[in-house]
């Protein structure tokens, strides 16, 4: 097997599209060493797992995915990050660097970008998915509530 650099981020890219169920895409710049280093120290003090992806690389891999229409907002390098953490909020993804821009966020084979988020308080995967459960369950109740309500006056007259 051809085991070389290329083929890894390849393979590792396709691994974060295929089975990370939810992470963010990050818009960094071109930066050198140093600038790097600090924002890889703030991405390790908040508890955040990245992955840093250069531009062409990243649009062959999307251009053979489902995510075709993402490589209109791929301008540079792309960093990947995802969490554990049940308590990341939005306000410590502004806060890792300026130089640093949320591009979109993927939430089960789906992209979703910076203005559908903005109104999420936490990034907590299984505390939206079970607040959405909730809503759910209480929007198909509600119809049924209407109809029996609706019908009981009708009986009753």
């Amino acid at each position: 097997m051809d085991f070389n650099l290329k083929t890894y981020k390849r393979l590792k890219i396709k691994y974060y599209l295929k089975t990370v169920n939810f992470f963010f895409f990050f818009h960094g710049a071109s930066l050198d060493s140093e600038s790097w280093i600090k924002i890889e120290q703030t991405l390790v003090k908040n508890k955040l797992k990245y992955y840093r992806v250069f531009n062409t690389l990243m649009i062959k891999i999307l251009n053979c995915s489902i995510f075709k229409n993402l490589t209109t907002l791929l301008h540079g390098p792309i960093i990947l990050i995802n969490s554990n953490d049940a308590k990341l909020t939005s306000k410590k993804l502004k806060n890792i660097n300026p130089l640093v821009n949320l591009l979109c966020l993927k939430l089960n084979n789906k992209i979703y970008s910076r203005k559908q988020i903005k109104n999420i308080k936490k990034f907590s995967y299984i505390e939206n998915v079970s607040i959405f459960h909730k809503s759910m369950k209480t929007l198909i109740k509600m119809p049924y509530y209407k109809f029996n309500s609706k019908k009981l006056l009708l009986l009753s007259k």
